[in-house]
């Protein structure tokens, strides 16, 4: 009897959400994540309040998150969504031009899995993201 080989399907790509009261950064945050057919960016939020609805509806793989929003705040958008049972597996990536100790610590304990200053470790953030959308393929 010949065996047939397992076909994999593919992994799907990373789906990546930006949160970022900034235009142009969020627009740079898009070209330096995007990896087709590895990252893709499924939305951008400028608000707490946006930002929260558009989590809940997409419910993206990753979030990279500013703590300064047009309205409301990156920690509250931490606080909701670990409040959210169906939204425990999201990742939620801080990232902030506030990188003070104790503010890493915080976001880390109210539920962030990473914290990564926004001017001088975009590296480390691109460089994570794409260790994320690697691992997916994972067993």
């Amino acid at each position: 009897m010949t065996k047939t080989p397992f076909r994999t399907m593919p992994t799907p790509p990373l789906r990546v959400f930006i949160a970022d009261d900034s235009p142009p950064v969020a627009e740079m945050l898009t070209e330096l994540l995007t990896v087709p057919g590895c990252v893709e960016i499924v939305g951008i939020g400028e608000t707490e309040t946006a930002t929260i609805d558009s989590i809940r509806a997409m419910k993206p793989d990753v979030v990279v998150l500013d703590l300064q929003l047009r309205t409301g705040s990156g920690v509250n958008v931490i606080r909701a969504v670990r409040a959210i049972a169906d939204l425990a597996s999201v990742r939620l990536v801080v990232t902030s031009n506030h990188v003070s100790p104790e503010m890493r610590a915080g976001c880390l304990q109210l539920g962030a899995d990473d914290y990564f200053d926004k001017v001088k470790e975009i590296g480390a953030l691109t460089a994570r993201i794409q260790e994320l959308a690697e691992g997916r393929g994972k067993p």
